[in-house]
């Protein structure tokens, strides 16, 4: 591989990472382990930390050729994608939150906690499956020089 196609390359290895570690493997990890609340705010910090990185290597970095360029916006790109599905989430666990806030029966609103947090991490796990087969597809094309 020469060094552009090494360099186009980056962003994507750098989003598969954040999908397959901060996304998969620690989410996995904490709820085997009993520690969920920590493990899973280590990982939320991870995957905002990575995809900052990617946001100002895209927006900031100086790049000899447009191809590295591009990829880097793509990345960022996905990365959008995949905080929009955050804020999605999130605002059904506001929902969830509102609703049981005004439930009579403390373990009906336990609950209804249990049974919307799940359904909340379902815009995140889709848009996770989605990016993987994105990035791959993205990597492979930096791959060719495309």
């Amino acid at each position: 591989m020469n060094d552009d196609i090494k360099q186009a390359s980056l962003p994507h290895e750098r989003m598969m990472i954040n999908l397959a570690l901060f996304h998969l493997l620690l989410p996995v990890a904490a709820f085997s382990s009993g520690h969920i609340a920590w493990i899973l705010s280590i990982a939320l910090v991870g995957a905002l930390v990575s995809i900052s990185w990617i946001a100002w290597k895209a927006k900031f970095g100086q790049y000899d050729n447009v191809l590295i360029q591009q990829h880097w916006h793509l990345a960022w790109r996905h990365g959008k994608w995949l905080l929009i599905s955050y804020g999605v989430s999130a605002l059904i666990m506001l929902v969830a939150l509102l609703l049981s806030s005004i439930q009579p029966d403390h373990n009906m609103a336990t609950i209804m906690l249990v049974v919307f947090s799940r359904i909340a991490a379902v815009p995140i796990l889709l848009m996770v499956l989605l990016l993987f087969m994105l990035e791959m597809t993205a990597l492979s094309d930096a791959r060719k020089g495309a």
